[in-house]
């Protein structure tokens, strides 16, 4: 009996001891009805007509109190009837979140139930009054010092509840003052630099929102520059953090213990280095002695020397740097303290979040070896090749011990996927090009294998075009590739106002083969063959050029050509989508081969690079140039209809797409070639060049930045024709007034302007608006342009 009143008092429930055990002949269950009422009876340990004890009793109590459903438990006789009352806990049907909007209703909405607040759940308001009392915590610690989280709960029939979290954020507290006490080197002006909040001043449009994350960046800042300025011994002593009675602005004071100034006065390496110190060694000569010392330099030696020993097996290697003070001399010494630890042998390699490419796909990218010793820099490799395959949004790699061993561990690579498969259709309109459609079917991981599978097409006034591709990366096991294609095209130029008059139709095919140099390089040779058939003409200065020199009359012809292609890929950009670092380059040609009517060759090159401007990528400085360059040979002309343009997105934003180049020239009512028109023709040398700030998207939140892009752009482009000095001879003097010297390259247009992109669940989405700052007389301007499906 004093066991089970102890029993009760602990779980808040009643119970009442009966004077002698009985059978019971009914159970009886008071409080709920329903499934709840028979989820109790089938829980009990005992049934009508079996004998009931205080122990059974106590045993009732305390199984229902403990499952958390029920306020209150009570179990008692009366007469032959065991009754058994509860108070239960309402169940959540449902959970609403108003008044956010810095913190996400999706964050809000897994926190509520990781901590048991989602529907079918039972209600416990202690802990949803914790959950808002942590949340209104949050907002303090992002500056809304004034927010308030309110938990209402709404009671339903049938022992139901309804959860509405209101919130009001309110505004950020800003940042009223600064102040630092104990900097006698450095100045108060100069340590404010280092951060990024500054207190609030009429012409500060952003920074001047406190948030607790972001001061103690700022106060990490304030600490590396220290150490990066010779005072090894900086401290910050003391921070306070005012706020004013409304909680809108905050005061803020930071301490520091500057210390001296030191300079490094010698380095070396000791400890087991796994019979490395002959590689090591070299490591310390990227140390300034006898010059300020820097803490940055200290880290990245630290880093190297783990590199190294990584890179033969000591994958747990510990490198502790110490310092010796020479106060006197205000000098220091650093010993860089090794541990190789044991050598390592790979067990496996394993991937994790690979739901949809297989496991074999991401292990054709794997340099490190299963079996063999551990090697950091062939595992970084790896990461760096997955990222590269743009099949993933992230790409983050660990090493597993082993159990049971002290020498081996498993390298995994956990991926979380992109969408690679996309249905993408693009729109644009310029006031003399009009409307475009592009629609395509992509996957360019098609069923896992790393194969890039796609059907696209291009519909407009003046034309519909179909293209099938497929690429398969590895064709081979040594890393050859193998891809092709076949295409229909269908042009009736004619109904189109910026290029010169003729109806087209094109099919055929090509197959290329890429062969691996090494982790940066490959190159590729490929065979093609088009025909086109040309019909409709009217008669145009530069294309009676091109019919001349393949002796066609009339206004019909039909060219068969095959066509050899080569080429040379350089890569190192740290990922496939929205690289941020590395270099991209290619330079290719085509020619056509003995059994084509044609004769011609064209030449290209490009290059991008990608600059990061801080720690984090967020800022960074990419650099685009092409140049294409054709000519027929022979005593032929390159055909009229392979000659470049310029123009939208992907070569000249601002400027219609194709609208850039040289004009058409046609013949006037007496056969002779002087009316001058805005059609089009293209020319056969083309130059190209972006500049473009990459800046962090405003109002994203940081884990979405990797999806979006927004930059600062200024491009430039010139299309010319290098055979014009010739070309000319053939027209009236009367005619050249008219027309722009089409032989300068230094014709160049220009447009400045922004860009966005985002990699959405169907397809990339591109928008850009541009003004030219160089323009020509009549050119096609369109400065707001958008493609779903593509990018620049």
């Amino acid at each position: 009996m004093k066991k089970l009143l102890i029993a009760s008092l602990l779980f808040g429930t009643t119970t009442t001891a009966f004077a002698a055990p009985f059978v019971a002949k009914d159970i009886r269950v008071d409080g709920v009805q329903g499934d709840l009422e028979q989820q109790i009876r089938a829980s009990l340990p005992v049934r009508v007509g079996q004998r009931v004890t205080d122990n059974d009793v106590a045993n009732i109590v305390r199984s229902l109190f403990v499952s958390g459903r029920f306020d209150d438990v009570n179990a008692h006789q009366e007469g032959d009837v065991l009754v058994v009352s509860v108070v239960a806990k309402s169940i959540i049907s449902d959970v609403k979140i108003k008044g956010n909007s810095v913190i996400p209703t999706e964050a809000l909405k897994q926190n509520l139930d990781a901590n048991g607040f989602k529907v079918g759940d039972v209600l416990i308001r202690e802990k949803l009054n914790e959950f808002a009392k942590s949340v209104k915590e949050h907002y303090a610690s992002v500056g809304r010092y004034n927010a308030t989280v309110e938990p209402i709960v709404n009671t339903l029939p049938n022992n139901r509840a309804e959860i509405l979290i209101q919130i009001n954020e309110d505004d950020t507290a800003k940042l009223a003052s600064l102040t630092f006490n104990g900097n006698e080197s450095i100045s108060s002006s100069t340590l404010q630099e280092q951060m990024e909040l500054q207190p609030d001043s009429w012409w500060k449009l952003w920074g001047n929102k406190f948030e607790g994350a972001q001061f103690e960046k700022d106060l990490q800042s304030i600490r590396d520059y220290y150490l990066n300025n010779g005072y090894a011994k900086a401290q910050i002593t003391k921070t306070d953090v005012q706020l004013n009675d409304e909680k809108t602005k905050v005061n803020v004071t930071i301490d520091v213990n500057e210390g001296l100034q030191y300079n490094l006065r010698s380095a070396r390496i000791v400890g087991n280095v796994g019979g490395m110190a002959s590689e090591l060694e070299p490591l310390l000569s990227s140390l300034h002695l006898n010059d300020t010392f820097r803490r940055s330099d200290i880290a990245d030696v630290e880093n190297a020397i783990k590199a190294k020993l990584g890179e033969r097996g000591y994958g747990s290697a510990t490198v502790n740097a110490v310092p010796d003070f020479d106060d006197a001399n205000k000098t220091l010494a650093i010993t860089f303290v090794v541990d190789a630890g044991r050598r390592l042998t790979v067990r496996q390699l394993r991937f994790e979040g690979n739901t949809v490419s297989a496991d074999s796909t991401l292990r054709q990218e794997m340099r490190q070896q299963e079996g063999a010793w551990y090697n950091s820099q062939l595992v970084e490799l790896g990461k760096i090749r997955l990222d590269r395959t743009g099949f993933f949004e992230t790409v983050e790699n660990r090493i597993d011990p082993v159990k049971g061993t002290d020498d081996e561990v498993d390298v995994v690579y956990k991926v979380k996927e992109r969408n690679t498969g996309s249905i993408n259709f693009g729109i644009g309109y310029g006031t003399e090009s009009g409307i475009s459609y592009q629609a395509s079917v992509k996957q360019d991981n098609f069923l896992g294998t790393g194969a890039a599978v796609s059907i696209a097409g291009t519909k407009n006034d003046y034309g519909t075009s179909v293209n099938l591709g497929y690429t398969e990366p590895y064709f081979t096991k040594d890393g050859v590739s193998l891809g092709g294609s076949v295409f229909f095209e269908n042009y009736d130029n004619s109904r189109n106002d910026t290029s010169s008059n003729y109806k087209r139709t094109t099919y055929g095919g090509n197959v290329t083969l890429g062969f691996p140099v090494n982790e940066n390089n490959s190159y590729y040779v490929g065979l093609g063959y088009t025909y086109n058939k040309i019909s409709n003409f009217a008669p145009e200065y530069n294309r009676e050029l091109y019919l001349g020199s393949m002796n066609f009359n009339g206004n019909s012809i039909k060219t068969s050509d095959f066509d050899f292609s080569f080429g040379w890929n350089y890569n190192s950009l740290n990922r496939g989508y929205f690289p941020t670092k590395g270099v991209k380059a290619s330079i290719g040609g085509r020619v056509t081969i003995p059994g084509s009517d044609n004769k011609y060759y064209k030449l290209s090159a490009d290059v991008q690079g990608f600059y990061p401007l801080d720690r984090d990528h967020r800022w960074v400085i990419s650099a685009k140039a092409s140049a294409g360059y054709a000519n027929g040979f022979g005593n032929k002309r390159l055909p009229f209809y392979q000659t470049y343009t310029a123009g939208g997105i992907g070569s000249l934003r601002g400027f219609a797409y194709g609208s850039i180049g040289p004009n058409a020239i046609y013949q006037d009512q007496n056969g002779k070639f002087t009316k001058v028109s805005s059609d089009v023709v293209g020319g056969n040398a083309i130059a190209t060049a972006t500049a473009e700030l990459i800046v962090p998207t405003p109002f994203v939140s940081d884990k979405s930045q990797n999806t979006v892009r927004t930059s600062l752009f200024v491009d430039a482009a010139s299309v010319w024709n290098t055979k014009w000095k010739s070309d000319k001879n053939g027209l009236e003097s009367s005619v050249l007034e008219k027309l722009p010297d089409y032989g300068k390259s230094s014709r160049i247009r220009a447009s400045t302007g922004v860009g966005f992109q985002w990699q959405s669940p169907i397809g990339p989405l591109v928008f850009s608006y541009a003004k030219p700052i160089k323009k020509y007389e009549n050119d096609d301007v369109e400065q707001f342009q958008f493609s779903i499906g593509g990018s620049f």
